[in-house]
C-alpha cells in the first residue's frame, strides 16, 4: 500500500469520510477491534489505518481522559500534510522547528508532535 496513515477514529468518533476514501468498511473496522479484544467502540480514543492495512488502536486511559496523540509530522524526509491540516498547522511551522534545531528535512527519518513538543529522529541516529 502507498499513501499516508489515515485517522479512522478520532477522539472516539468514526471518520467515515476517511474510511470511504480508503475503501475500509465498518465490518473491517469492527473485525480489527475484535482481533485486539476491544468489545466496545467507546473504549477507542484513536485508530489509525496504516499504509500496510493494519489498524493501530489507542484506547482511552482508565478514567477516559483524552490523552495527547503523537502526530507524525515527517516520515522519511516527507512532511505529512494531512497531519498538519488536522493540527491546523502548515509546512512553514514545521520548517521553522527544523530551522531552530538546525536540522535539514532530508535528514529526518521520523518526527512527531506530542504534548506541545516535537520529537525528531535523524538518519544518523538510527545507525548507532
Amino acid at each position: 500500500m502507498e499513501g499516508n496513515p489515515r485517522l479512522i477514529i478520532d477522539k472516539g468518533i468514526i471518520n467515515f469520510k476517511e474510511m470511504v476514501k480508503e475503501r475500509y468498511t465498518l465490518n473491517d473496522l469492527l473485525l480489527e477491534l475484535r482481533k485486539k479484544n476491544i468489545k466496545n467502540l467507546a473504549d477507542v480514543e484513536y485508530a489509525i489505518l496504516e499504509n500496510n492495512g493494519s489498524l493501530s488502536i489507542f484506547k482511552y486511559n482508565f478514567l477516559k481522559l483524552a490523552s495527547p496523540n503523537p502526530f507524525p509530522l515527517i516520515l522519511d524526509g516527507i512532511i505529512q500534510k494531512e497531519t498538519l491540516k488536522y493540527m491546523k498547522k502548515d509546512t512553514k511551522w514545521v520548517n521553522d522547528i527544523l530551522s531552530k534545531k538546525e536540522i535539514k528535512l532530508e535528514d529526518v527519518v521520523y518526527a512527531f508532535h506530542k504534548n506541545n513538543d516535537t520529537y525528531i529522529i535523524r538518519k544518523n541516529e538510527i545507525n548507532r
